[in-house]
């Protein structure tokens, strides 16, 4: 628990120190994964909540996925800011990195097992209208706390709605 604090306590203050002149956007969205973990290919679903300025971004997401005897749950929070901000000021497609951090359970058959990811995140934002926008990402994530997973990695699309 000692290093998930030592982990989650940077990325949150990082998360709130969006400059005060920066106008807030929250929003809510669903998004569609495949997950690949232990030479296992999942597709996922998944739910999120965030907000975002001009230049960050910080999301609360839970994704859901099964395969056969393995069935899986995260909770991941991620932040998020623009890269190549100059190059694609007037184009509605935005790059971004990112840091992700959050909780796992695996279920493989009648085990059991919790633990922590931990990771760095990529993608591509294309704004559709000033209330949609759709997203294409990329996740690789370490585990810590899990007996039988080392790694994980997401391949998304979402579907933003602002509000």
């Amino acid at each position: 628990m000692k290093k998930f604090n030592m982990l989650f306590l940077p990325l949150l203050l990082l998360s709130t120190s969006i400059q005060a002149d920066d106008k807030l956007y929250s929003f809510i969205g669903v998004q569609a994964s495949t997950t690949e973990y232990e030479k296992i290919s999942t597709p996922t679903l998944g739910v999120k909540y965030g907000t975002q300025s001009r230049n960050m971004r910080t999301s609360l997401s839970y994704n859901y996925g099964e395969k056969t005897n393995n069935e899986y749950h995260t909770l991941i929070m991620q932040i998020d800011t623009g890269v190549l901000t100059n190059t694609f000021k007037d184009s509605a497609l935005k790059p971004y990195l990112g840091a992700s951090l959050g909780v796992m359970q695996h279920n493989n058959n009648s085990l059991k097992d919790k633990g922590y990811l931990y990771g760095a995140n990529t993608g591509l934002t294309y704004l559709l209208n000033d209330v949609i926008d759709l997203d294409l990402g990329y996740r690789f994530m370490k585990t810590a706390k899990l007996e039988d997973l080392s790694k994980i990695s997401d391949l998304s699309f979402s579907m933003h709605y602002f509000y």
